[in-house]
């Protein structure tokens, strides 16, 4: 029985350990990439107008991840350093139809980000402050994401660069399979059924292990019961 239990505690240690790698092996299978943004069509923009908008079909903000960050280059003039802006280009993430932040007002999303660094010629925004203005890290119904003016100076865009993205398609079969079953579900479903098997089976060797065949009834009864019988027995015949 000893060396029953020790094996089926080597068979869950080792599922468990498959678990671990399989969780590892998800995790590491993110492909990241940096991605230049075309702004040939960028506008010079002041006063809270926009200078670039990027649709969800040039870049899909679900390709962000926790490591991004979207940098904007830009030229600026007429900087009005009265303004109660000391940056002059703010990020947008725009969304209708939008379920999925608790920001959006009537399905509509207008989300404000301010840069975390920040000079007369770039910005910078990361993912903390992009998902907390937009109030969810879920980016899916995000349709447009644009680089406007503040009060501060008119600027145009020249150039945008969003590191650390997934690459497009890493991007499409996480989306893929995120509409299927998920593997690591099946996975967990497999051990669970393992982990199940090895304590019912143990369950029933401790209970036969306790039990003898009792010839006289063609049952399996408590060996104790049996020896209590046998004790009796022995003792009537004296």
């Amino acid at each position: 029985m000893k060396k029953f239990l020790s094996a089926a505690m080597s068979a869950i240690i080792a599922c468990a350990s498959i678990f671990s790698c399989t969780l590892t092996a998800f995790a590491e299978d993110a492909e990241t990439e940096d991605v230049t943004i075309d702004c040939s069509s960028a506008e010079a923009a002041s006063n809270w107008t926009q200078s670039l908008t990027i649709e969800q079909g040039d870049f899909n903000a679900t390709r962000l991840t926790k490591d991004s960050k979207i940098v904007v280059t830009f030229n600026s003039e007429d900087v009005n350093e009265k303004s109660g802006n000391k940056y002059s280009a703010e990020l947008i993430f725009q969304s209708w139809e939008n379920t999925t932040t608790s920001v959006a007002q009537d399905g509509a999303v207008w989300a404000k980000i301010a840069p975390v660094e920040f000079d007369e010629t770039t910005a910078t925004y990361d993912f903390e402050s992009i998902a907390t203005a937009y109030g969810t890290d879920d980016f899916s119904q995000v349709y447009k994401i644009m680089v406007g003016a503040t009060d501060r100076a008119k600027i145009t865009v020249t150039g945008v660069k969003i590191t650390n993205c997934k690459t497009k398609t890493y991007a499409e079969k996480e989306e893929k399979d995120s509409k299927g079953t998920n593997p690591i579900i099946i996975v967990i479903a497999v051990i669970a059924g393992i982990a199940i098997a090895v304590v019912v089976i143990v369950i029933i060797m401790n209970k036969k292990s306790s039990e003898a065949f009792d010839v006289s009834t063609g049952k399996f009864v408590d060996k104790k019961n049996l020896f209590d019988e046998s004790k009796n027995d022995e003792d009537e015949k004296k």
